[in-house]
Formats: C-alpha cells, sequence, structure tokens
C-alpha cells in the first residue's frame, strides 16, 4: 500500500511539473508568439526559452539545454500544434517524466524521483552524449534523436492538417 501511495505521489509530481510547464510554454509563450509573429519563430522561441528554463537545474550543461530544446521543444510544441490542445503535450511530458523518474529511475532533468521500479545509473565510463550523464537520459544523442524524429512527424502531420496558418494556434 505504501508503494502504491508514493508511485501516486509521483504520479502527481511529475504531472504537475507537466502542467506548469506546458501551460507557460505552449499555452502562453508559444500562443502569444504565433500570434505575432508566425509559427515558425514561435516554435523556435518557444523551444529555445523550453530549453534555457532548464538550464540551472542540476547536471546541466549546454548539450542538456540544447537537447531539451530540440527533443521536446520541438516534440512538445508539434503535439500542441498537431491537436490544437494542450492536453497532448502536457500528457506527454508528464508521461516522460513519470517513466524516466519513478519506473526507470533515472534522473529527470537533473532530479531525482527518489525511489524507482527499477534502478538506472549513468557509468562515470560511459560518454555523457550516450547516457545524458547526471542530467539523465533526455540530455543524450539516442534521446534527442528519437523525440526530435517524432516532433518532426508530429510537424508534418500538423502542416498537412493547416494547422500552421498565421494565427491558428488554438
Amino acid at each position: 500500500m505504501a508503494r502504491r501511495r508514493a508511485g501516486m505521489a509521483r504520479a502527481g509530481l511529475a504531472l504537475q511539473s507537466a502542467v506548469v510547464e506546458e501551460l507557460l510554454v505552449r499555452g502562453v509563450i508559444l500562443r502569444l508568439l504565433w500570434r505575432t509573429f508566425g509559427p515558425v519563430v514561435a516554435f523556435a522561441a518557444s523551444a529555445a526559452l523550453f530549453g534555457l528554463g532548464h538550464a540551472f537545474n542540476p547536471g546541466a550543461t549546454v548539450m542538456s539545454v540544447v537537447c531539451i530544446a530540440l527533443e521536446a521543444g520541438i516534440m512538445l510544441g508539434a503535439l500542441y500544434a498537431l491537436t490544437g490542445r494542450l492536453w497532448m503535450s502536457i500528457g506527454v511530458h508528464g508521461a516522460w517524466n513519470f517513466t524516466q523518474g519513478y519506473v526507470f529511475g533515472a534522473a529527470v532533468s537533473g532530479g531525482n524521483f527518489g525511489p524507482s521500479l527499477a534502478r538506472s545509473i549513468a557509468h562515470t565510463d560511459a560518454n555523457v552524449w550516450l547516457s545524458g550523464g547526471g542530467f539523465g537520459p533526455e540530455a543524450s544523442l539516442p534521446a534527442l534523436l528519437v523525440c526530435t524524429a517524432v516532433g518532426l512527424v508530429a510537424l508534418w502531420l500538423a502542416k498537412r492538417a493547416g494547422r500552421f496558418g498565421h494565427n491558428t494556434a488554438a
């Protein structure tokens, strides 16, 4: 019972940070920039700000900031653009944090979620660009490639769906 409560608390923490970050970055910044400057500027600026927002987290590096900006900034923004709703980017963001931190026990943006179902430790002899180091897997080249690819596919789908008019940010 205690383990179940701990899991629920960690799910709440993962979802809380996702809600706050997505409301601010996608719900406010991306939307305002999109309406003012169009989608290209909005995506570039909001992704950069999202990456910079993680620059002072424990274990942050230039690589981690760039990775967060590209992989999460593009992917989460593209999911918002595709659906026109924040629930998708909030859900994916929260699921990422929960799975990475509580299920696999890896650092989440440099933070530690505490006890987890599995235990993931970045080996000191592994290249940081492969493991993400102390910041966590989201600062790794594999995560960058996979998440950016998902984001680009979502952008392509959004474009095909006609979601990129100058003022179409929901």
